[in-house]
């Protein structure tokens, strides 16, 4: 039997980090991954290059969470953005900031970010169990026993960071649910948010691949006028992209049937402003031509036939036509049917019930010593480097708040 002060289940982003700040204040720290190597995950985030976290001040950062704004105040202030870049810079890495307010590490390389986590974590003797699947975690008078298939930790503190169940190719298989279940936990069933959404429009498929850079995303729920911005990408299912994944979050909670929602395909362009286009178009230009100077010639052409809007010169079109056109794309509505699965969502919401967390330190009310980080909790951002924001903040607050409980 291994015996150490902290145990952190999973080594992720938030497993990762909660082992640096625990080991900085001088505790024997192990981490027990199911993978054969860490963070998986984390290779895969922002497209390979780690969106790490995004721009904007502490505040406003905070108010992205919401529903969750009031529970991440504590960890995001604890470890906030300038934080968490200050850290990799002193590291070696630098950072860049794109318009949409994402920020990447220079390199574009999310195994740069992953090296400099496994480089601390070894300079500060950081102890990790690879390909180890846990079986159960029991707490036994005032230590923890965590058992595997051929050993067993006690730890006076356990750090639960094993995800939640997006993505399971790489690890996040919902066992951290199943942990928190036993010690006594309320498990909110996992959603799948920043997501593709899929549609009763069936062209969508004949559009696979086709972004459009920025659009705007509207609907109405109980009267509230919900919305969301930014790329847009068509599926063979539907449509996808930040926009749709950041209007996936306001939805995924009521999408239990057929919802609508608008998309403004040219949003920067007023409605009377198009109208004027199409006028003053060249009289013998085809309508389909006039628009393509705008969107995807494929996306055009694939709009007016679903539309029944006839391929003639701009000339030709009718006042009504022409209202219908920009009526198209200013408000095309989609029929969302549902969102893809829970595994192919970027992120889950649910898991462990955040009104038996203590946000101060991330350790559990019910369980003295428990501490959870990461997806595993019930807290989700929306696109745009949020979620790995709160992957690395409440982490780091586990870890601190583990470390701090021992001395």
């Amino acid at each position: 039997m291994t015996e150490t002060d902290i145990c952190i289940i999973g080594a992720g982003p938030a497993g990762m980090m909660a082992s640096i700040a625990a080991a900085r204040r001088a505790k024997n720290v192990v981490i027990i991954e199911s993978n054969t190597s860490a963070g998986r995950k984390l290779l895969l985030t922002g497209g390979g290059r780690c969106n790490l976290t995004h721009t904007g001040s502490t505040d406003e950062i905070i108010r992205a969470y919401k529903p969750f704004d009031r529970f991440v105040r504590h960890c995001i202030y604890e470890f906030g953005p300038q934080k968490l870049l200050d850290f990799f810079r002193h590291h070696g890495i630098e950072t860049v900031v794109e318009q949409s307010g994402c920020v990447f590490p220079q390199t574009q390389s999310a195994g740069d970010i992953q090296q400099i986590l496994l480089e601390e974590m070894k300079n500060l003797n950081v102890k990790i169990f690879y390909g180890k699947k846990v079986i159960s975690i029991e707490k036994q008078n005032k230590h923890f026993m965590i058992l595997s298939e051929k050993f067993s930790i006690s730890a006076q503190s356990v750090i639960i960071a094993t995800g939640g169940v997006s993505w399971p190719q790489t690890g996040s298989t919902g066992d951290g649910y199943k942990f928190a279940k036993k010690l006594g936990h309320k498990i909110i069933k996992p959603l799948a948010v920043v997501v593709p959404l899929i549609t009763a429009e069936k062209f969508c498929s004949s559009l696979a691949g086709i972004s459009i850079q920025n659009v705007s995303i509207s609907c109405k729920i109980n009267n509230k006028k919900i919305s969301s911005s930014g790329p847009m990408l068509f599926t063979h299912k539907g449509i996808g992209g930040p926009a749709v994944f950041d209007m996936s979050r306001n939805i995924a909670d009521i999408l239990s049937g057929r919802l609508t929602i608008f998309v403004d395909f040219l949003p920067e362009i007023k409605t009377d402003e198009l109208d004027k286009t199409i006028i003053a178009a060249n009289p013998r230009q085809n309508i389909i031509s006039v628009l393509s100077e705008f969107l995807p010639k494929a996306m055009i052409k694939t709009i007016c036939t679903e539309n029944n809007i006839p391929e003639i010169g701009a000339g030709q079109v009718s006042k009504k036509l022409r209202k219908n056109i920009v009526e198209k794309l200013k408000a095309f509505p989609f029929s969302i049917v549902s969102a893809e699965p829970v595994e192919k969502a970027t992120v889950t919401r649910g898991g462990v019930d955040i009104a038996e967390l203590d946000s101060k330190t991330m350790q559990s009310k019910l369980c003295h010593g428990l501490f959870f980080a990461g997806e595993t909790v019930n807290v989700d951002g929306p696109c745009g480097g949020y979620n790995l924001q709160f992957a690395f903040s409440s982490g780091f607050l586990a870890g601190k708040s583990a470390a701090q409980l021992l001395e």
